[in-house]
């Protein structure tokens, strides 16, 4: 069955969805390296190239796809605001937000999909869905981390990622 048109649309919008979250987890690597925090900036750079994968996951997948047409559409630069070593913390609120704001994203495609009975693009939408429950646990961990340390230079020092 070949891919409609509207589903096409959908998973070229998530394409651009995640190629902007690279664009945001480049951003937070580029505050916490400006801060010398490097683990956390290395965490950054992973968080990065791994949205990057989901994208080249979905060009791929409507490469291969009956009907699916690729349409990289302008990516809108992420606006990340100044801050001071004493704002860093609400970075891990931006983090929650960026990865909740994907698995609705996705999950609004699922829903579209399963109500257009295109049932030969679920498995990968249900894979990708998967994967954000471990996403969003790392993002909220995160976040509970940062914003109780009390000395980001030792957090920093033992962070590992997760």
């Amino acid at each position: 069955m070949k891919l409609l048109d509207s589903l096409n649309n959908a998973f070229n919008e998530q394409i651009t969805h995640e190629y902007r979250n690279q664009l945001i987890y480049t951003q937070l690597e580029s505050i916490f390296e400006d801060f010398q925090l490097k683990n956390i900036a290395k965490y950054f750079h992973e968080q990065s190239l791994h949205e990057k994968s989901h994208g080249d996951k979905i060009v791929g997948y409507l490469n291969d796809r009956t009907g699916g047409k690729v349409n990289i559409r302008e990516i809108d630069s992420p606006i990340i605001p100044f801050y001071t070593i004493d704002t860093l913390a609400s970075i891990g609120d931006l983090y929650i937000s960026t990865e909740e704001s994907t698995t609705e994203s996705l999950e609004s495609i699922y829903d579209f999909a399963l109500g257009n009975k295109s049932y030969i693009d679920l498995p990968l939408l249900s894979d990708m869905l998967q994967e954000q429950v471990e996403e969003e646990d790392s993002a909220n961990e995160f976040a509970l981390n940062i914003k109780m340390t009390k000395d980001l230079v030792l957090f920093d020092k033992s962070f590992s990622g997760g």
